[in-house]
């Protein structure tokens, strides 16, 4: 049975969430406080926990923390409107789908049933239950047939924070528990998770019982203390073995998981039990010695990798902030998972990042915002709305597409450095202007600009080719008392063993010493005249002789007018759209053409 789509209505902060779509995985974005948390605690309280679920692995499962439906669940800004009838008014409803199965036990329970592929279940504040397909019975059936579909809907579990394991598992408290329990039922999540390890490893309940009544028959009257299970894996080869073969499995499915680098699983006895080691590239960790996210995945490794099927058998899982505390690249192996996961219990998330989102799967996000009455709205629309109130919640969804975008824009491309934004503008124009007249070849080539002296050398390192070897980029600075400092730092520096990866425009074109100075005056009047008046008014007028950045300092500084911050790059932006509309009836004079040549050449060849 699949969740298809559901609605909210009069609960908390939602009016009416309208239908929301759902997929084997879905993922809902949005800022903090838009309501993200609100759209689960609905959908727990539509089925809450009706059988004890060992899902309560290692991530700390929630299962009835907001599965009673209380007064704090009603609107606060509508209290007076809604509380006369608050017990009769339906805060959800769910449609799922219908298999042939359950499609057999309705038809069986009445020949007026036609088999239907959806039905719709509804909750009120009451706790009342309505099903859409009610009028297929017979009015004395409904009650049967309510239980019916209540004993086969899917448990949600919510999921929101990971316990970060120990490497010590203490296998004689473990035991104790076992022998008490062995249903499992009152297992901490951590203990738990070990249980399902150990059936992973190959050592059921059974065994590990019996093995330490075979060496300690008294086992229940001893204290942690009297047993020690050095002389258990001694007295007993067998045992050892099996944890041998099972921690070699163990270490190749986590491999899988991992996908990056040489690391392995292993494991040592220690007096209470065993002891999980992480062997990476030669070195030998626990996991106390290891990252955070590094923890906190192994985790979710073990929850899920290792965790007993009937654990989330008929569940849909809700993951609130996924991925948060996780390295990039372990948030999109999380991902992928999900994905995995899917094939066996439908996944619902919820997240601040885009590494968490795929390209491929923007038609199942759904962005969660708040209107400007404060109440939460849901929609699988990715453009920003008039009111520009979904702008924020949509970050992640236009992170990814700019992540998509970019990488696949510098794929094969040589990296050029420029320092600010309006350089990478007028280097960029230039280029477009000579493959557009046939004088330059084109050459797949990635402009990036460091945002100033202070991002130059970070940005040259993440384009460097090689960690030895390095290999920068090239870097492409004006010649102004800025471009010739950073020139000479990085030359002394970074690049003192390829200084002529660092060019300033002086050295390539003789009178030229900022960006714009490679754009005939011509085209500078022609298209910066009205911006420029409106920013320095009728008094300046535009001497073709002269560096248009230079005169329009002097000019400020004299007349006392204060220069607005971004003016390079509006003038930048305005020069490059112009010239690339009329391009075609754009004459350069030939010096010019030489010059832009001269630059590209030098820094592509």
């Amino acid at each position: 049975m699949k969740l298809l789509k559901f609605k909210i209505m009069d609960f908390r902060a939602v009016v009416d969430t309208g239908w929301i779509d759902c997929k084997d995985v879905t993922a809902f974005v949005g800022e903090n406080e838009s309501g993200k948390t609100t759209l689960f605690m609905a959908l727990m309280k539509l089925m809450p926990k009706k059988r004890e679920v060992a899902a309560a692995t290692s991530l700390k499962s929630n299962l009835g923390k907001f599965s009673a439906i209380t007064k704090d669940d009603v609107p606060i800004d509508r209290l007076d409107e809604l509380m006369p009838t608050i017990n009769s008014r339906v805060f959800i409803q769910a449609v799922f789908s219908v298999d042939s199965d359950l499609n057999e036990q309705f038809a069986g329970m009445s020949k007026k049933y036609t088999p239907v592929d959806t039905f719709c279940i509804s909750k009120n504040y009451g706790g009342e239950y309505a099903l859409n397909i009610f009028g297929l019975f017979e009015k004395e059936l409904r009650p049967k047939v309510l239980n019916l579909v209540l004993s086969r809907l899917p448990v949600f579990l919510y999921f929101k924070e990971v316990t970060e394991f120990k490497s010590d598992i203490n296998l004689v408290a473990l035991t104790y528990k076992l022998v008490g329990d062995k249903s499992g039922k009152n297992l901490t999540a951590n203990e738990t998770i070990y249980a399902n390890l150990l059936n992973f490893l190959d050592i059921w309940q059974d065994n590990l019982i019996k093995s330490v009544r075979s060496i300690y028959p008294d086992f229940e009257s001893k204290s942690e203390k009297e047993v020690d299970f050095d002389k258990i894996f001694e007295k007993i080869p067998l045992f050892k073995v099996r944890f041998d073969r099972g921690f070699k499995n163990l270490s190749e499915e986590f491999k899988k998981w991992w996908g990056s680098g040489e690391i392995s699983i292993d494991w040592e006895v220690c007096k209470k039990g065993v002891r999980i080691k992480i062997i990476d590239d030669g070195e030998t960790y626990l996991l106390e010695h290891r990252s955070t996210g590094f923890r906190r995945f192994f985790a979710l490794f073990l929850s899920f990798s290792v965790s007993a099927k009937r654990d989330f058998e008929n569940a849909i899982l809700l993951f609130d902030e996924a991925g948060a505390a996780l390295h990039p690249i372990t948030q999109r192996k999380l991902a992928g998972f999900f994905n995995t996961l899917s094939a066996s219990s439908q996944i619902l998330f919820n997240t601040h990042t885009s590494y968490m989102l795929n390209v491929e799967d923007l038609n199942r996000v759904r962005v969660v915002y708040k209107d400007k009455t404060n109440h939460i709205l849901v929609s699988d629309n990715l453009t920003v709305n008039r009111e520009r109130t979904n702008e924020e919640s949509l970050f992640p969804v236009q992170s990814t597409l700019a992540l998509f975008i970019a990488e696949n824009a510098m794929a094969g491309c040589l990296p050029i450095i420029v320092l600010h934004k309006h350089d990478e503008a007028y280097l960029s124009l230039i280029k477009n202007m000579l493959v557009a007249n046939g004088r330059f070849s084109t050459i797949q080539t990635v402009l990036v600009f460091a945002a100033g002296a202070g991002g130059i050398d970070s940005v040259a390192e993440a384009f460097s080719e090689d960690d030895a070897d390095h290999n920068y980029p090239m870097i492409l600075l004006a010649s102004d008392t800025e471009g010739k400092e950073i020139k000479e730092r990085l030359r002394k520096g970074k690049y003192v063993t390829e200084p002529k990866k660092v060019l300033e425009l002086g050295d390539l074109v003789a009178d030229a010493v900022t960006f714009e100075d490679l754009i005939p005056s011509d085209l500078n009047e022609m298209f910066s005249r009205v911006y420029l008046k409106s920013m320095l008014g009728d008094g300046f007028a535009y001497d073709k002789k002269t560096g248009l950045i230079k005169q329009i300092q002097d000019y400020a500084e004299k007349n006392g007018v204060a220069l607005p911050a971004g003016y390079r790059i509006e003038l930048a932006k305005r020069m490059k759209i112009n010239t690339l509309i009329h391009y075609r009836d754009i004459h350069v004079p030939a010096g010019y053409i030489a010059k832009w040549k001269k630059v590209w050449h030098s820094l592509v060849k």
